[in-house]
């Protein structure tokens, strides 16, 4: 209680006394005293009054001053803060400005994996493999990257049983946080998961690919401008990846040891069959970090080698990706599929006397389970794995024996003995139409990525 407050409720105790105390005096009362008493009392009320209304307006005046203090200290360290951001951004642009005149300012990784495999198909002779995939990306600033990436491999037939490829040569540039532009040879995004998802052996789910990858193409080489930004509402995340690059040619055989089941041959950069450029894109949406969608496109012109006669080519594909880990399942479970739809129009050879042209379609379902949180020594390593594909060609194509389509059932068992080294095992069940047998093929590999 303040000193205030104190003094104002004696002088009303006071008050309040008096006049029993001077009733009590005189019982008689009309006397003078008393109303001199009565006077004192009126005089004091009136002081009371004036000194509470004093007391409110000093009160009023502290807030005033409390408040204005406040927001002079708010507007001080307003302006102070934007002084500190606007010197904070003149030293790091004054800094990089000198790094880039210093040596060494270019940063480089390397990156890559290295897997050998054994593997023994139906009908063919077994044998070991071998595959290094390096891969180096070198930042020449805060926004131009490039990255190559190469693929040296065992292959029968080829010069001294060896043979190479490249992967990717491009240049990047980060215009912004959303968009990067980007020109050369990249990974084809088009399909989702086969590009996305199936990048380097060691982080593959089973040691084959999936028959979907006949259905698209493993590169582009064009322009392209990728990214991604937050949905309306913070309704998730969207991504893109939209290109214009060399399209495919016409196939004029349907062997499947060579050509594609698609009637469309991937991968060959003669510039004499690319008069029409592939138009195509990716566009995924993820609505939870662990969930992603994907739609793709790629629309071309093919033609075969030396002819001038083309047709049109279209791609659709779809996509999901998915994981959950939860204690209650005491690990890590994913599932993956996706399905891919080629529409080739028809078309001739050089000779004029091929004809072609129908839908392919193919895709696959895949899911693993690994209990890396049950806790028990080896088996936390370990994760089983399981694929269904299948791909349908054009009644034209021929596939092995006269069959019209494959499908396989592959089953997979890998032991992480890092976290980027695995042994694993495969073992494939290939089936195909009209009742007749496919190769079956077993798998043993051990990767290592870095």
């Amino acid at each position: 209680m303040t000193q205030k407050r104190r003094v104002l409720i004696s002088m009303a105790a006071a008050l309040a006394i008096m006049p029993a105390a001077a009733a009590w005096a005189d019982p008689a009362g009309g006397g003078a005293d008393y109303q001199k008493l009565e006077h004192k009392y009126q005089q004091l009320q009136e002081q009371m009054a004036t000194m509470a209304k004093q007391m409110s307006a000093m009160q009023k005046q502290q807030a005033a001053l409390k408040a204005s203090q406040a927001k002079a200290a708010t507007t001080d360290t307003a302006a102070i803060d934007r002084e500190v951001k606007r010197l904070y951004r003149r030293v790091m642009k004054d800094s990089q400005k000198i790094s880039n005149l210093e040596p060494g300012n270019i940063q480089v990784l390397i990156a890559g994996d290295v897997n050998f495999q054994f593997q023994h198909v139906d009908g063919s002779a077994s044998t070991f493999y071998a595959d290094s995939s390096p891969m180096i990306q070198v930042r020449v600033d805060k926004n131009i990257f490039i990255n190559t990436a190469f693929d040296f491999y065992t292959s029968a037939g080829a010069a001294g049983g060896s043979a190479a490829d490249i992967g990717a040569a491009n240049i990047n540039y980060e215009l912004n946080n959303y968009v990067t532009l980007g020109g050369g040879l990249v990974t084809s995004p088009i399909g989702g998961i086969v590009g996305q998802y199936n990048p380097a052996p060691w982080n593959r789910w089973l040691v084959d690919g999936s028959l979907e990858g006949a259905l698209l193409p493993p590169n582009e080489l064009g322009v392209w401008t990728r990214g991604g930004l937050p949905a309306p509402d913070n309704m998730g995340y969207l991504t893109y990846f939209l290109f214009v690059s060399n399209g495919p040619v016409l196939a004029t055989t349907h062997d499947i040891n060579g050509a594609s089941y698609n009637n469309l041959g991937f991968g060959n950069w003669n510039p004499a069959a690319q008069n029409g450029k592939t138009v195509g894109g990716r566009f995924s949406y993820l609505p939870i970090p662990n969930i992603e969608l994907g739609y793709s496109f790629e629309w071309s012109r093919p033609s075969a080698d030396g002819s001038i006669t083309t047709t049109n080519s279209l791609i659709n594909a779809v996509d999901i990706n998915t994981y959950y880990v939860n204690k209650k399942i005491d690990g890590l479970f994913r599932f993956r599929g996706g399905w891919t739809w080629d529409q080739v129009g028809q078309g001739i050879d050089s000779t004029g006397a091929f004809s072609l042209g129908g839908m392919s379609n193919g895709g696959q379902l895949e899911v693993a389970y690994q209990p890396s949180l049950c806790g028990i020594k080896y088996l936390d390593k370990m994760m089983a794995a399981f694929r269904y594909d299948r791909i349908d060609g054009p009644a034209a194509a021929n596939f092995s024996n006269g069959a019209s389509h494959e499908q396989r059932y592959s089953i997979g068992l890998d032991y992480w003995l890092h976290s980027n080294a695995v042994l694993k095992f495969e073992y494939e069940f290939d089936n195909l139409s009209n009742g007749l047998h496919g190769n079956d093929a077993m798998y043993v590999q051990f990767a290592v990525g870095i």
